[in-house]
């Protein structure tokens, strides 16, 4: 069947509908595919803005369990009385409690003034410094085991952080006799260690 020029006149206008559809769909399939690629890209975009955040969230949340736990550590801290002004009348009474309840026979001290912690390690940073008075100590025992009682009392009891330097012990001569008279003699070194705040400048 051979098409007339009759019959391209009739088919102008379908054609050039035609045409127009493509060219409408073409424009169409265009438009969607930048749509798709910049939804693509805010939706890329929007994850790692979420993931971001998720991150400084979880970063927020580890810090806030550290601070919980340091002002739990630094509460203990203060209810020994470790923080702040050392208390020397309370440490001298602990003292005197100990010997009274343990039955001790003679203690003698000396304490010195309090200077900066001198063990290695230990250092002046985060606003906080750690000071210690040394203490000297004489005390009449009946057996060792009364040093072991006496010190693991202090430590537990007293307001100061309490550390061993050194105790050199000897034995007494026992010239009387007596039982219950005292068989060895300690020379003994602490420290009481507090915490002070540094002033600022």
């Amino acid at each position: 069947m051979k098409l007339q020029r009759s019959d391209f006149k009739r088919l102008r206008l379908p054609l050039a509908g035609s045409l127009v559809l493509i060219l409408v769909g073409a424009a169409c399939g265009i438009a969607a595919n930048g749509y798709l690629q910049k939804s693509r890209a805010l939706g890329a975009a929007a994850a790692s803005q979420r993931a971001e955040v998720q991150a400084k969230l979880a970063s927020a949340n580890e810090e806030e369990r550290e601070i919980k736990a340091n002002l739990q550590q630094y509460q203990a801290l203060q209810a020994r009385g470790m923080i702040g002004a050392e208390k020397r009348l309370d440490w001298v009474d602990t003292v005197t409690a100990i010997k009274n309840e343990r039955r001790l026979f003679n203690i003698s001290y000396s304490i010195e003034p309090q200077k900066d912690l001198d063990y290695p390690g230990f250092g002046p940073g985060g606003g906080v410094k750690f000071v210690a008075s040394h203490v000297k100590m004489d005390i009449q025992l009946l057996h060792e085991e009364d040093l072991l009682n006496f010190i693991g009392d202090l430590a537990r009891r007293g307001k100061p952080y309490l550390s061993v330097r050194s105790c050199d012990v000897r034995r007494e001569d026992r010239g009387s006799g007596t039982a219950l008279a005292p068989r060895l003699r300690a020379d003994c070194t602490f420290d009481l260690i507090t915490i002070s705040h540094d002033k600022p400048a």
